[in-house]
């Protein structure tokens, strides 16, 4: 590939279709650099917005900018704010919500937003409006030399990888670590990209009691920062903590949705979904944290196709949830936690509402575990993370995290990365491995209590 040198343009290039594309630096790292007058910044233009198509699943080869599009944080649950009557899909995009707090982190598209604004008045829904114009996260493009090109099977936690660099880091982690590595594929996308699982101290004895700590991470294409810290968890792994690496075996599925993150960098850097086809021609991907079948359908998913939160026509309907299924129904039994890493906001929560003959986790037992997590997070780096309790009624449909706990998996939480939304998915660069340092903690707390 030739690389960019100097100052890149923004625009699309051959390669990116396979991953290889120049990413997008924010280089306005505090949420008060990044706000622009509206009045100065919003096009007047609809056609600056991307259009429905564009914004959510054509095959246009136009990137979508979101130009003049705002962020909004509205008191009120997604699934209750009926987003239909607001313009959703193809004016707001749902990017956040924190049912713990009752709160929803929404993008509205210029057009649209006097209406939102008005609508939500009317309703007596508390909003504040805190960043202005988010297409200024995305617009600034990599210089990219010979000096940032990786060596085959290399990982860097200086910036995010491509696809393709992804990829060769895990295919060559069995050569560089044969004795403590096995990397298998677990299934294929729909664009048919294959879906690995990273083993770090495998044991297949039928005998052994070593528990199985397994991560799921980049589930949702945009949350760049969840693939990435995966690795760097991997990488301390083998680098740092041999030692921790043998008290239990390790599974690590760390780009579940590899169709999504190629699309994200070279299309439409919000896009959440898998690139699944539907009934609608114009409309693309199904939300693969809305796939899984335990309270498929119900709150937080759609029936709409052209909706992110788009569940698919039935449970496990993607090769990619299915894909997670089977590697999890493998380890079953020994599977003690899981872990599923997303951005943003910077909490740790764990599902309330399995509470059954085959989760019998305490709720106070779930929390015992959080609280230390958060603890060690916020002693070794001083981020402050939450722990979100959401209602015990409240049960967000079809969730890997909920489908996981009522298979019987003890220790099942959400750990939501940096940051708390300033930067819109768009964590800055110098933040990608203090966010892996985050979990590196969580994850050698949650490892000693484990085998204890």
């Amino acid at each position: 590939m030739r690389l960019w040198q100097g100052i890149a343009v923004l625009v699309l290039v051959p390669g990116v279709l396979s991953g290889e594309a120049p990413s997008f630096r924010n280089e306005q790292a505090s949420s008060s650099s990044a706000h622009s007058s509206s009045s100065n910044t919003h096009s007047s233009s609809s056609a600056s917005h991307g259009s429905t198509s564009a914004s959510h699943g054509s095959t246009s080869t136009s990137l979508t900018n979101y130009l003049g599009w705002d962020l909004f944080g509205v008191e009120s649950l997604a699934p209750f704010l009926n987003l239909a009557n607001y313009g959703f899909p193809s004016h707001i995009d749902l990017l956040s919500f924190n049912t713990g707090a009752g709160t929803t982190i929404l993008a509205v598209a210029e057009d649209k937003m006097a209406q939102f604004i008005q609508k939500l008045t009317n309703a007596g829904v508390g909003f504040q409006n805190t960043l202005q114009d988010i297409s200024q996260m995305f617009i600034t493009p990599l210089t990219y030399d010979q000096t940032r090109s990786l060596r085959k099977g290399d990982a860097t936690f200086e910036r995010y990888m491509y696809y393709t660099e992804i990829v060769s880091y895990i295919e060559e982690l069995p050569a560089k670590y044969p004795n403590d590595v096995q990397v298998e594929e677990i299934g294929r996308s729909v664009e048919d990209r294959p879906i690995y699982q990273i083993i770090i101290n495998r044991n297949d004895s039928s005998n052994t009691d070593m528990p199985v700590i397994f991560i799921e991470a980049g589930i949702y294409a945009r949350e760049w920062v969840s693939p990435a810290s995966a690795l760097y968890l991997v990488n301390r792994l083998l680098e740092d903590s041999p030692s921790l690496s043998q008290e239990a075996e390790w599974r690590v599925v760390p780009l579940l949705n590899p169709d999504g993150y190629v699309y994200s960098w070279s299309h439409d850097r919000l896009w959440k979904k898998n690139r699944a086809s539907s009934a609608t021609s114009d409309c693309f991907g199904v939300d693969l944290n809305k796939n899984f079948g335990s309270y498929w359908g119900e709150i937080g998913s759609s029936i709409n196709p052209c909706s992110n939160m788009f569940h698919g026509t039935s449970p496990f309907s993607e090769p990619e949830t299915r894909a997670l299924r089977d590697a999890i129904n493998e380890v079953q039994n020994r599977t003690k936690a899981y872990i599923s890493l997303h951005s943003f906001g910077q909490t740790l929560s764990y599902p309330r509402s399995i509470r059954d003959d085959a989760n019998r986790t305490s709720a106070e037992e779930l929390e015992r575990i959080a609280e230390g997590m958060r603890e060690r997070i916020e002693a070794t780096s001083g981020a402050p993370y939450s722990i979100t309790r959401s209602p015990e009624s409240f049960i967000i449909g079809g969730t890997s995290e909920n489908w996981v706990a009522s298979q019987g998996v003890p220790y099942v939480y959400t750990m939501e990365l940096r940051d708390k939304g300033e930067t819109v998915f768009h964590l800055p660069e110098h933040l990608i491995a203090e966010t892996g340092e985050d979990l590196w903690a969580a994850m050698k707390y949650l490892n000693s209590q484990l085998v204890e």
